[in-house]
């Protein structure tokens, strides 16, 4: 049985970091606690500079809110009670917590900013929650120069930077990497200059016009960039290829957890290349939606999204759990689309569902 997060925590989680310095597990560690659900529960700069502690927040009578996301409450109460439990993290500080889901203005957006207890400090992003508006707008990624969750990110990056004295951490898993890796590469000089590194887990990259248009060069070289070895959501608009691949205990889709992602000794496991249905987005699909033009883009984005919406789920969890019933509505808008539009829409379905398939098989046998 391989080591994940939780494991590591086990093992580094009272070991301090000043003992053992940050490492790219730490980091992914924050990138799953902002899943939380910490509204109401962490104060603004202006209310109070110094923030408060994980310890505090567990102490606090709404605790128990963090852990309203039912699919993942048992392995997020897991982590969060290794996490005050042990020094290396209980004393981790948090203010200036942002989360922001607007079904009109189609933004899923939160962040949050932790001070270490080494003195570093890390502005970081949620990635797409289970809401549907989260995936819509990752969507509109595909033909949108900026989505509203992007540039909050850069707002929310900006503003943190005049409040740090020095130089600093930004990521994110999911979007949140994608959030990280754009609002570095906006933001101004000045700010810019002072980021040591940036994190993106299996985040999405960006349209080339995107990238041509900001000083992604300037910050390159920081970009720390990990993706399973089945990943597909780090492998949308991903062209520069500075990513490494890890391993996880998992097959299929459950890949871009980070609590399946194995961990050996203080670092993740690195990984063989990408597999399955990851290599359509690392050729096909990234090169035929980079020839479409901003039209025909925004008729796949809004078809995805219809499809989904259609589904009678209101999330992506609900919608992930009729696998059958969901293909043929798919299968059934592509229809709708242009010739080239509908055979992209069912080849990703359908390998989609291959991949949903040998993962439910390996499930029965293991049980």
């Amino acid at each position: 049985m391989s080591d994940n997060i939780l494991d590591y925590l086990k093992k580094y989680g009272d070991t301090s970091l000043s003992d053992v310095s940050f490492n790219n597990v730490d980091s992914a560690i924050l990138c799953q606690l902002v899943y939380l659900k910490f509204d109401g529960l962490i104060p603004d700069y202006s209310d109070d500079p110094e923030g408060i502690s994980l310890r505090q927040i567990s102490e606090h009578k709404d605790h128990e809110g963090l852990f309203a996301d039912k699919k993942y409450e048992k392995l997020n109460r897991h982590l969060f009670e290794l996490l005050i439990s042990g020094k290396r993290f209980c004393d981790v500080r948090l203010r200036d917590y942002r989360n922001i889901i607007d079904k009109e203005t189609q933004i899923q957006f939160c962040a949050v900013t932790y001070l270490l207890p080494d003195g570093q400090v890390y502005i970081c992003f949620r990635g797409t929650d289970e809401t549907l508006v989260g995936w819509k707008e990752d969507f509109n990624m595909t033909y949108l120069d900026a989505v509203p969750a992007q540039k909050s990110a850069l707002e929310y990056l900006t503003s943190e930077a005049e409040l740090i004295d020095g130089c600093f951490i930004v990521g994110g898993h999911s979007k949140g990497g994608n959030l990280s890796v754009y609002a570095s590469m906006n933001a101004p000089q000045e700010t810019r200059d002072r980021i040591t590194k940036i994190y993106s887990f299996d985040g999405p990259g960006f349209r080339k016009e995107v990238i041509n248009r900001s000083k992604y060069d300037d910050i390159r070289d920081r970009i720390v960039k990990l993706i399973p070895q089945s990943s597909v959501v780090g492998l949308l608009a991903e062209y520069d290829r500075i990513y490494k691949v890890i391993k996880s205990s998992s097959i299929g889709l459950s890949q871009h957890l980070i609590y399946n992602w194995t961990v050996e000794d203080r670092d993740f496991a690195p990984g063989d290349d990408i597999k399955g249905p990851a290599r359509i987005f690392d050729t096909t699909f990234n090169e035929w939606i980079e020839g479409l033009d901003e039209e025909k883009r925004k008729s796949f984005s809004d078809c995805m999204y219809a499809i989904i919406d259609s589904c009678d789920a209101n999330d992506r969890i609900a919608f992930a759990e009729s696998p059958l019933k969901n293909m043929n509505k798919i299968l059934s808008a592509a229809r709708g689309l242009d010739e080239g539009s509908a055979k992209m829409l069912r080849s990703i379905a359908i390998k989609f569902f291959e991949e949903a398939g040998t993962q439910i098989r390996s499930e029965i046998g293991r049980k």
